[in-house]
């Protein structure tokens, strides 16, 4: 095996060296026309293919639902999915609504869902929520969305489980029209992301560095300078993720993202920090036809003069050897020495006496650390007893900061509008879009079959049985009354109520 060639050690100022062009013209593409409204953009994320998914799987997990409580016998009197007999199917209408809900939410926080619905407090009052869904047939949504169908899913005790199969829909779609509508510039940056729960599967991560510290992490690969995600990967744990003999996890990671988002051998300039940084990736990738820049650890394998450096505050120490350079750099008296290494950058020094390959790091980092916290200002965070609707809704969101993104992309800058008023607008159009098709009788009720009913709360405390649901054995209380005969009946109950008495 022939040898390595020797590091030399670089003083400044280093000649600078051109590098290669850059192949694809960076923007966006297939776009409508510019300075279209902001729903526009909403689908180009979320297209009727997808919504339409959405809405099958939904439906058919409702029915299995329904019919195995009424197999079992565990179907009680008041439960939300007999609402779903009476009520009808969701649409796809219905689905847009619910969205726009759930974006509602991240602009309107409060504790619980119920509380959207709540009239205790005149202060408090959300009237919008009770326009688009009861508070019911909101919950009953949220409980039976679906993406897959779980008949053709591997249980847990299948060599071919999956856990990430509830929501690999989504992330499919998601990487698909992420990469079919903007071509990234040159800088790219590769981290970490974490969805914080604290559910119970083996995908669940610690990061003590996140503030979630526990979650479903996801490696993420994002347009450095507006944190638009090109592709992203959650992943499941070593078992369903096994690293490849002789490879590092950050290498496999790195070499994965930018081969499925298309990008290998195109001269893109790749960022990231010390987990996936080594001298074998920086050398793996230059042949590869691209560029990185990334701290590095001094445990690495790393040339003794770069490893044992200790230079003084503001100084620093730099080797080379063919296309890749190494850097020492320690900025006060008081930091730790911190290592560099880069197959773009030359060694000089900027007006501050800072390395260059420093301040380009500094500056293009944090695409993935953006996109987390644009994200996070406007999601509503809610805790889910499902682990992957967790997930699914987090990805909405991201979808929802990319529409933006490009948005802002095709649109004259004396046009934009914030990122806050365009959230409102897209809300604003599906809740129309929502209400007129309810509206026509479409959702929410099918108003023919419904009994002219109308209910009177009792009271004080009073309660009445519900003519419905009660038996002799088992008594179902119930604290409204029917006002055309005055028996009790519960709200879920209305539907299967006829009045004796005829006005």
């Amino acid at each position: 095996m022939a040898a390595e060639a020797p590091w030399f050690r670089v003083y400044i100022p280093e000649p600078i060296q051109q590098h290669n062009v850059h192949g694809d013209v960076p923007g966006v593409k297939n776009m409508p026309p510019r300075n279209s409204l902001p729903i526009a953009y909403f689908y180009l994320m979320f297209s009727i293919n997808i919504l339409k998914k959405i809405t099958r799987e939904t439906n058919r997990y409702a029915k299995q639902l329904l019919t195995r409580k009424r197999r079992n016998n565990t179907l009680h009197a008041s439960s939300r999915l007999r609402m779903f007999e009476w009520n009808g199917k969701f649409t796809v209408t219905e689905i847009k609504g619910f969205l726009a809900t759930i974006f509602n939410m991240g602009l309107i926080r409060k504790p619980s869902i119920k509380d959207y619905w709540s009239k205790k407090f005149k202060s408090q009052k959300t009237p919008w929520f009770s326009g688009m869904f009861s508070r019911n047939r909101f919950q009953l949504l949220l409980r039976c969305l679906h993406l897959v169908n779980n008949k053709n899913t591997p249980q847990r005790n299948s060599e071919f489980y999956d856990p990430s199969a509830w929501f690999k829909p989504i992330v499919e779609h998601a990487n698909m029209v992420f990469k079919r509508y903007l071509t990234p510039k040159r800088e790219l940056s590769i981290d970490e992301s974490l969805i914080g729960t604290k559910a119970r599967t083996i995908m669940t991560q610690y990061i003590p560095s996140k503030s979630s510290k526990f979650g479903i992490k996801l490696w993420m690969l994002v347009e450095a300078s507006t944190g638009y995600i090109i592709h992203f990967l959650p992943y499941r744990g070593k078992r369903y993720d096994p690293i490849p003999n002789n490879e590092t996890q950050g290498c496999h990671v790195v070499f994965k993202l930018l081969r499925s988002a298309g990008l290998l051998g195109k001269w893109f300039h790749v960022f990231c920090d010390n987990f996936f940084t080594s001298i074998s990736l920086a050398s793996r990738l230059y042949t590869e036809n691209t560029y990185l820049t990334g701290t590095i650890r001094k445990n690495r394998h790393l040339p003794r003069l770069i490893k044992e450096a200790n230079p003084n505050a503001n100084q620093s120490v730099f080797a080379r050897r063919g296309p890749l350079l190494c850097c020492a750099f320690r900025e006060r008296p008081n930091r730790k020495v911190v290592r560099f290494v880069s197959t773009y950058h030359n060694g000089i020094h900027n007006q501050n006496e800072k390395p260059s390959l420093a301040i380009s790091y500094n500056q293009y980092m944090g695409g993935v650390d953006l996109n987390d916290m644009m994200c996070g200002i406007y999601e509503d965070k809610r805790k889910t007893k499902t682990m992957w609707k967790r997930v699914a809704i987090n990805i909405f969101h991201r979808m929802l900061l990319n529409a933006y993104i490009l948005y802002k992309y095709n649109t004259d800058e004396n046009q934009q509008i914030s990122r806050y008023e365009f959230i409102v607008c897209i809300i604003e159009s599906l809740a129309t879009e929502h209400r007129q098709h309810r509206d026509r009788g479409g959702v929410e009720r099918n108003v023919d079959a419904m009994p002219h009913v109308t209910l009177q709360r009792l009271p004080g405390k009073r309660e009445k049985n519900c003519v419905v649901c009660s038996t002799a054995i088992s008594r179902k209380r119930s604290k409204t009354v029917c006002l055309r005969c005055g028996k009790g009946v519960h709200g879920l109950c209305v539907h299967r109520h006829r009045c004796e008495i005829e006005l």
